[in-house]
């Protein structure tokens, strides 16, 4: 008997080597031997090992802002799947079956953390045992991150540059250019630990990434320089770091918790505060109900309204989302400030 026959093969390994025998056969009219077969399974083996070998890892994102950097990042290599909806919250937003797939297929799940993306860190677990996590603790090395405010923000007081406590970290960090400068190094990297077969191509891909990163910036300070003074209020406390990178004049937020509706006396403070103001706007998030917004606008009528998104509801995910959304957040916080401004001239309520 041959010795091959001791073991069984897998059906797929068996169906390849039924139609590698049946070519040979017609090719030679001999009958193939044991050898010959044991050299074909070989054969078949080695290919399975060096495709998987040179396939690249499975990478998912949590949110949109950075999806569309790791897309940047992988261009010409392959697509990191999205797990959030950009019109999704992810301080409340419950996972799909399809988005639990995703994280459960992949290699590589770059998130925030726990504080963010409440409902993904209940799944951590489900992720495969060779998968690797990272949080924004694992690519946070050089970021300017700062602690969590109160709903009447201190516009004067001193942040430390970086804390350590995430616990109290304001999560939001991507609202900061040069903070997505240094996340696109620290991923690029982890990518090309990865995935050596194209660590040129990621590097490649870190240096156009970072020079657009850097033209967004100047672009948005040259646009916001004008306006910085004019105060605003925001519905929740996303924008902590663009307000900080462009010196804007952010009274407060509404809430600090996008799930928990503000309260009485949050909305009198705020109201009396914006009241003293010659010149307010007020502003809401698409991923949020405008209802909460309704009590500020009816105490501050003259108040000018716009909407701001940290997440990109409205934009199609991919590379060019990041860049979409900062230049229509600049966009849509000028457009109220030119507004409440030329009405403060022209002396109207």
């Amino acid at each position: 008997m041959c010795p091959c026959s001791a073991q069984v093969p897998s059906e797929n390994v068996l169906t390849a080597r039924r139609y590698l025998i049946l070519i040979y056969r017609l090719w030679s009219g001999v009958r193939v031997q044991c050898v010959a077969r044991n050299l074909v399974a070989v054969g078949l083996l080695f290919l399975v090992v060096a495709a998987q070998a040179s396939t690249p890892p499975r990478v998912s994102v949590s949110i949109a802002p950075l999806h569309s950097l790791v897309a940047n990042l992988m261009l010409g290599v392959a697509e990191p799947e999205m797990i959030y909806e950009a019109t999704q919250s992810p301080h409340s937003g419950a996972l799909t079956p399809f988005q639990l797939r995703t994280i459960v297929n992949t290699d590589l799940l770059i998130w925030v953390g726990p504080e963010l993306e409440v409902g993904l860190s209940r799944l951590i677990t489900r992720l495969p045992q060779q998968a690797v996590a990272l949080t924004l603790h694992d690519y946070d090395a050089g970021m300017e991150l700062y602690p969590m405010r109160d709903t009447l923000f201190d516009t004067h007081g001193h942040w430390p540059g970086h804390d350590h406590d995430h616990g109290d970290t304001d999560p939001h960090f991507w609202l900061s250019i040069e903070n997505m400068t240094l996340f696109a190094r620290a991923i690029a990297n982890h990518l090309a630990e990865m995935d050596p077969a194209n660590a040129d191509q990621y590097q490649a891909n870190e240096t156009r990434l970072i020079a657009r990163l850097r033209a967004l910036d100047l672009h948005l300070s040259e646009q916001l320089a004008k306006v910085g003074e004019v105060p605003y209020i925001v519905l929740h406390d996303g924008f902590q770091y663009f307000d900080r990178a462009y010196s804007l004049n952010a009274l407060g937020a509404l809430v600090l918790n996008p799930d928990i509706p503000p309260g009485p006396r949050t909305v009198a403070n705020l109201a009396e505060i914006g009241k003293q103001q010659d010149s307010l706007c007020l502003f809401h998030e698409p991923q949020y109900s405008e209802r909460w917004m309704q009590p500020l606008t009816q105490a501050i009528p003259e108040a000018g309204v716009g909407q701001i998104d940290p997440l990109g509801a409205n934009l199609s995910p991919g590379p060019s989302l990041y860049f979409d959304m900062m230049t229509a957040l600049s966009d849509n916080l000028l457009a109220c400030f030119t507004a409440v401004e030329y009405n403060l001239m022209q002396g109207q309520p």
